[in-house]
């Protein structure tokens, strides 16, 4: 049969209908929609290299988290991450696994595990954003991300600890293992059954928890672990000591993420915020461990000082957190990774730390501008109400927003965060217990790593201070549009909401991205829109009072309300 070439205006009828019909599918679900970035400071090579860097987070073989069956799917664990909130991105030469945002892999700095690939998190995972808006998507580097990493966390303990108290299971979840590492000689399916009775498999779901801190735990230079050949390279061991070696491991990293339980009595998070700092004091100091009750959303990271450049005379070091509680990115973030599963001896503080890679993360994070305002995506902004914006905006707003400290009764937000971080451990406020371990963490990264003492100056604040300030710091408002929900713990959905206190939703929706441009935030309706987490504004640490009365601005004319809001899409 003869094809006839399409008749112009048959062409065109076709073309509409595609483009009709690709346009629907992106609208009933945006994921689907091509990606446009906001043009805020990196290149495409440069955000690969944050989306995936290894800053020394080992928190389970990627062989385990690539063939672990999750308990809720009955799939992979790692296929479609996105349901705890990560962002999916494509395979490449800085992701060769096709892992979400934020997830990384890299050899294990572990002195007895050379040339395991380990899986953990980098900085991306929780600040990386993304909206959708009528069916098109844009990423937002530096915003605050949506992922539940408590969510993620118990499913994945559940998962590998129905795992390990299946014997058949837990065999299966080993043959995957040995073939994902290029063991040639692993036993088919068939052939390894006659090792299901095996003690080691047998008894495998007997865990009990343990930190990450390690006595027995040796490292490897960072550059010597990168060399190692691959696991399954190696002169092989007999598969049955393999599969002991694997068990133990499983066991092991198990057993690390069963303390997490010390995480999740209190308040629950949910997507785009954490209590980090709760976090480290139950895992560091588990006998002074806490009810953690002040979870805060995922900062913007976009503005974020860079303290190592020397001391201008004269002007005061600018501080980081909610609360101005460190100028130290560097040791944060090795608190950061901690937190995410970096492994450590806690005598002599060797450790999984990847500290050049932790710089450099850094350095990415000072290459970020505040993102515009799309209009292409979100509509023009009206030059006019802006402008009449800007002078309301500079006599309510700008004078606070400066990176200055606020007393609770200044602020009269929710005083869970600012008070929680000064409580003590053994009788010392919990900065001076948590200060030495970083040090001495850092210290010990720079010195097996080769790190110069010339290049260590430029890698950190000196002095190091870390304090408890028990107020919470204003910063500048450069990019706020793109960083909801708002106040330090989320507890208020949209711009429109802050400036109305009265109309603060006591119970909104959490996790969808769907943008609302002119409230200036996310879409919070608990009905009928793609919310998977509740916000209660009634639990503790999640309250939504404060930030409220003339000075704030909360009792404007609706109409310079409008004028306010409008200008801040212009920031």
């Amino acid at each position: 049969m003869q094809h006839r070439p399409c008749a112009p205006a048959v062409c065109l009828l076709l073309l509409a209908a595609c483009s009709s019909e690709q346009r629907k599918r992106a609208e009933s679900n945006p994921a689907e929609a091509p990606v446009v970035y906001s043009p805020n400071g990196w290149s495409a090579a440069e955000r690969a290299e944050y989306y995936h860097l290894a800053e020394g987070s080992e928190l389970i073989p990627y062989a385990v988290l690539a063939n672990v069956v999750s308990v809720k799917t009955g799939k992979p664990f790692v296929q479609q991450m996105e349901r705890f909130g990560f962002i999916a991105d494509p395979t490449g030469p800085a992701n060769p696994h096709g892992l979400p945002v934020g997830v990384t892999v890299a050899k294990s700095r572990n002195a007895t595990a050379g040339g395991v690939e380990m899986a953990g998190f980098n900085c991306a995972a929780c600040h990386v954003g993304e909206i959708t808006y009528r069916g098109k998507r844009l990423r937002i580097d530096g915003a605050p991300a949506l992922i539940d990493l408590q969510g993620y966390q118990i499913e994945f303990k559940d998962s590998l600890d129905a795992t390990l108290r299946d014997p058949r299971k837990l065999l299966a979840l080993v043959l995957a293992m040995e073939r994902e590492q290029g063991a040639a000689d692993t036993p088919s399916n068939e052939g390894a059954s006659a090792y299901a009775e095996e003690p080691a498999l047998k008894g495998a779901g007997d865990v009990a928890e343990a930190p990450t801190a390690d006595p027995s735990y040796h490292s490897v230079p960072s550059k010597a672990a990168d060399a190692a050949p691959p696991a399954g390279a190696k002169a092989p061991l007999p598969f049955k000591e393999r599969m002991n070696r694997d068990v133990a491991i499983l066991k092991a990293r198990l057993a690390y993420l069963k303390n997490g339980r010390l995480l999740v009595d209190g308040t629950e998070p949910g997507p785009g915020r954490v209590d980090a700092f709760g976090a480290a004091r139950n895992l560091l100091f588990t006998r002074y461990a806490m009810k953690m009750q002040s979870p805060v959303s995922f900062p913007f990271i976009w503005s974020v000082p860079d303290n190592t450049q020397p001391r201008v005379p004269g002007v005061e070091t600018r501080w980081i957190h909610y609360d101005g509680n460190t100028n130290s990115i560097l040791e944060r973030n090795i608190g950061q990774a901690l937190g995410m599963g970096a492994v450590f001896d806690p005598k002599t503080y060797e450790s999984s730390l990847r500290i050049g890679n932790l710089h450099r993360l850094e350095i990415l994070t000072h290459q970020l501008q505040p993102p515009k305002w799309p209009a292409e995506l979100l509509g023009a902004v009206d030059e006019t109400k802006a402008r009449a914006g800007e002078q309301i905006f500079n006599d309510k707003c700008q004078g606070c927003h400066q990176d200055r400290l606020y007393t609770l009764m200044d602020m009269g937000t929710d005083p869970n965060r600012a008070n929680s971080f000064g409580q003590p451990v053994a009788g010392k406020p919990f900065p001076a217990a948590v200060a030495p371990i970083l040090t001495a963490l850092k210290k010990r990264a720079f010195q097996d790593d080769g790190v110069s003492e010339s290049e260590q100056a430029a890698m950190d604040a000196n002095p190091v201070v870390w304090r408890a300030t028990g107020q919470y710091l204003a910063r500048p408002l450069k990019g706020i549009w793109a960083t909801a929900p708002y106040l330090h713990n989320g507890s208020v959905p949209t711009l429109y909401d802050l400036l109305h206190p009265d109309q603060r939703p006591a119970k909104f929706g959490v996790g969808g991205r769907e943008y609302d441009p002119v409230k200036i935030g996310y879409e919070s309706a608990l009905t009928g829109g793609a919310a998977v987490w509740v916000y209660d504004t009634t639990g503790q640490g999640n309250s939504n009072i404060g930030h409220a009365g003339d000075r704030f601005g909360t009792t404007l004319p609706e109409e310079q309300k409008a004028a306010l809001l409008e200008y801040l899409k212009t920031l």
